[in-house]
């Protein structure tokens, strides 16, 4: 339950201890509602809308699984994209927003892992392509420049497990080809998770991070190894075809950390992306029904909840070790970080048999909105204050082995 998350986040951020423990949660408590009343979620147009599973293929321009992708065009203002890059989002190279030229490239939200890409001015607005499956959170992302970073997606068997007995060519075929869709973009995004990990892991080591954080940060990219494989692996039962990740572009992310800098990372990865992501596979598997779906999102809820444990109290060790300076920069990620979850603007998918969606792990974009919304208000927002007020003071013991030297 929230309320348990939130309990055991507060224990983190107010004592600077770290168990390793997995926590009990969920949002979305009692009947699923059509719409987000009371939430201030509901009734939002579809500036980010829904798409296929492939063409996010980051820096290396992979492309996504032939035939499912469903690229569609998304128009912003000139005035939108630049108040967006004032508030710490944007996008990278073109002219910014002149009202000659666009930005070719587009990431409004760091947090939802969209990037809008082939940018281009159509009748006084910033065109362009993407390529969205309604992606809310997506755990911990690999960020390289600001950027989301994935891998494309190859025909290949040997990253799916047992395929499930039951048959699933009883579904109609647009909700079949848009749960393939759907689970292929959690793949991808959990096998991303891999390499960010491995990077946090490298840069624990770099800043004499305690024993007890690098223990975590190597089981929790061994647990993503797995939650992977189960997205890859029911994403190709809808699809019909085994699927997998290709190559990943590793260039341009790898750098000298610094305390503040990975604290901040930390922040909008962990305590916000991997808390966000925990609520919301617990929400979805409390409401599917197909076995194979509720089994894999049953260890990706409690893995995750896990992993935003590792983020907060890597974050509450950050800030007591380097003192103000790292806490304005956590400061300052925490609040464009739940800016951007608040100001998200779903677009519901269309075409699809929603009971079969629900039964099958997935939630309308509006029940993903309220997730969100209600974890901001309820989880996030409270720890990050308690955090922040805290009293700078030396790690714990617990939390710390004591290294006195000084972050560069």
């Amino acid at each position: 339950m929230t309320r348990d998350l939130r309990a055991r986040i507060m224990h983190i951020v107010g004592a600077g201890m770290f168990t390793g423990l997995s926590l009990a949660v969920g949002c979305l408590d009692g009947a699923v509602e059509g719409a987000n009343t009371g939430t201030g979620a509901g009734g939002q147009g579809g500036a980010a809308g829904q798409g296929g599973a492939g063409g996010q293929g980051g820096a290396a321009g992979q492309g996504g699984a032939g035939g499912q992708s469903s690229v569609q065009t998304r128009c912003f203002s000139l005035e939108e994209i630049q108040q967006n890059a004032g508030d710490g989002g944007g996008g990278a190279g073109g002219a910014g927003g002149s009202a000659e030229a666009c930005p070719s490239d587009y990431h409004p939200n760091p947090v939802s892992c969209v990037s809008y890409e082939n940018g281009r001015l159509e009748d006084g607005q910033c065109c362009y392509d993407v390529d969205d499956p309604g992606i809310g959170a997506c755990g911990r992302p690999f960020l390289v420049g600001g950027a989301p970073r994935l891998a494309g997606v190859e025909a290949r068997a040997d990253w799916v497990l047992d395929p499930a007995a039951d048959d699933v060519t009883a579904l109609d075929p647009a909700t079949r080809a848009a749960l393939a869709e759907a689970w292929l973009a959690d793949a991808r995004l959990e096998h991303a998770s891999l390499a960010s990990f491995a990077r946090f892991t490298l840069d624990l080591l770099a800043l004499g991070a305690p024993p007890a954080l690098i223990d975590a940060a190597q089981r929790a990219l061994s647990d993503e190894l797995q939650h992977a494989r189960a997205c890859f692996t029911l994403a190709s039962r809808y699809a019909g075809r085994p699927l997998g990740p290709g190559p990943m572009a590793m260039d341009g992310a790898l750098g000298a950390p610094t305390l503040a800098g990975a604290a901040a990372s930390a922040v909008r990865e962990g305590c916000v992306g991997e808390t966000l992501a925990a609520l919301l596979a617990s929400a979805q598997r409390d409401r599917a029904r197909d076995p194979e779906a509720r089994r894999g999102l049953d260890r990706i809820a409690a893995d995750e909840a896990a992993h935003a444990e590792l983020a907060w109290a890597f974050v509450r060790w950050a800030v007591a070790r380097g003192g103000e300076p790292v806490r304005a920069a956590v400061a300052r990620a925490f609040d464009e970080a739940l800016a951007q979850v608040r100001g998200a603007h779903p677009g519901e998918r269309a075409g699809i048999d929603a009971a079969a969606w629900r039964d099958h792990g997935r939630l309308t974009e509006a029940e993903r909105a309220r997730c969100h919304l209600d974890a901001v208000r309820d989880v996030i927002a409270p720890c990050a204050e308690a955090l922040l007020s805290a009293p700078l003071s030396a790690p714990s013991p617990d939390a710390s082995p004591g290294a006195a030297a000084s972050p560069s």
